[in-house]
């Protein structure tokens, strides 16, 4: 693959971004973790508009399908971990305005999505500590909470607790079934697997893959034998990119990042211009941005680029055309690579 780099835009601490469809064209969405601006860039012009100015502490943005450019956003999730008045906002572009409205108070929500089975619609949060100080007290674990969601997207009157212990609920990742969506989350407990009832009114599936405490996690069939593999970042922010496959009842490990790295915080699995893999990227030492395939010989690792220091990455694209949107949080840049099939550099 040929990797492209263009530089988008210098946004401090960016950490949240996502692709958007507005008005019928392509835009990226960049937020920061600290006090700050999110920007929509258009994908065509690379004209930068500003969404909002001075909020800031954004861990996720997740786009309201069938709308015009419509999203959720958290906010308040700062500085550090001090995320008792978290919040998700509605953002709308109105007559050539952002509008903003106040969807839902849910302090340490550090990712959250929306689910579905069949046309139903579920709201996911993942709470990062249930603690009512305003620092996050990793003696008090969290939760990940959900509601049915209507078709016009109006917040939830109330959430259910549909599991509970995760000590820095962090990790994160949708999957997309036949007919219903699921998630995997990263806790210190270990990662999960979660999917909507299968009828409104049902109960959840929350079920434990992994005893080994992770950070964060990502899902792809990386050898293509139809069992899809884990991957994980151990322990919490931690220093190890590990590839699990399930071996008969139980995962094992079949890679290991063989290059020291620290805190590694950036990943994602599926598809790329058609190739599964596995990314994932560092915040510290070299602070690189890496992939890793399938070889005849195993899992092979591939750098991207070095010295950035990538928080979260977006990908989408077909398979002749790939995109990675990247967040480089530790040089203050949002960053698009264009990824193409071609000769390896």
């Amino acid at each position: 693959m040929n990797f492209e780099k263009t530089h988008l835009c210098r946004l401090p601490c960016c950490y949240a971004v996502s692709p958007l469809t507005l008005d019928g064209r392509l835009k990226y969405l960049l937020a920061t973790d600290d006090h700050g601006p999110c920007y929509c860039i258009d994908a065509q012009t690379l004209e930068q508009e500003t969404v909002w100015e001075e909020t800031g502490g954004t861990m996720s943005i997740i786009p309201l399908p069938g709308t015009n450019g419509e999203f959720l956003a958290s906010q308040r999730f700062l500085p550090g971990f001090a995320a008792l008045h978290a919040r998700i906002v509605r953002m709308t572009r109105e007559n050539g305005r952002w509008t903003e409205r106040l969807w839902m108070e849910l302090p340490y929500v550090h990712r959250f999505d929306l689910l579905h089975r069949g046309e139903q619609r579920y709201f996911l949060g993942c709470i990062l500590s249930t603690t009512e100080e305003e620092q996050a007290d990793w003696s008090k674990p969290g939760t990940l909470a959900a509601a049915p969601v209507d078709a016009s997207f109006s917040p939830p009157a109330a959430l259910e607790t549909i599991a509970v212990g995760m000590s820095r609920n962090h990790g994160y990742c949708r999957m997309e079934r036949a007919g219903y969506s699921e998630a995997y989350t990263a806790c210190d407990q270990g990662v999960f697997r979660v999917a909507p009832p299968e009828a409104p009114g049902g109960a959840w599936t929350v079920e434990q893959l992994l005893t080994i405490p992770a950070s964060d996690v990502a899902v792809c069939d990386l050898d293509g034998d139809g069992q899809e593999e884990l991957a994980t970042i151990e322990p919490f922010h931690g220093s190890a990119f590990v590839i699990y496959k399930k071996l008969g009842d139980n995962y094992r490990e079949i890679y290991r990042y063989p290059t020291p790295v620290d805190f590694l915080h950036a990943i994602w699995g599926g598809l790329l211009c058609g190739e599964p893999v596995f990314l994932a990227g560092c915040r510290d030492l070299d602070k690189e941005l890496f992939l890793v395939r399938w070889t005849p010989e195993g899992p092979r690792e591939e750098i991207i680029e070095r010295g950035f220091g990538p928080s979260n990455v977006a990908v989408f694209g077909d398979e002749e055309t790939g995109y990675i949107l990247t967040a480089n949080r530790q040089s203050d840049e949002g960053a698009l690579f264009t990824v193409r099939k071609g000769a390896e550099r």
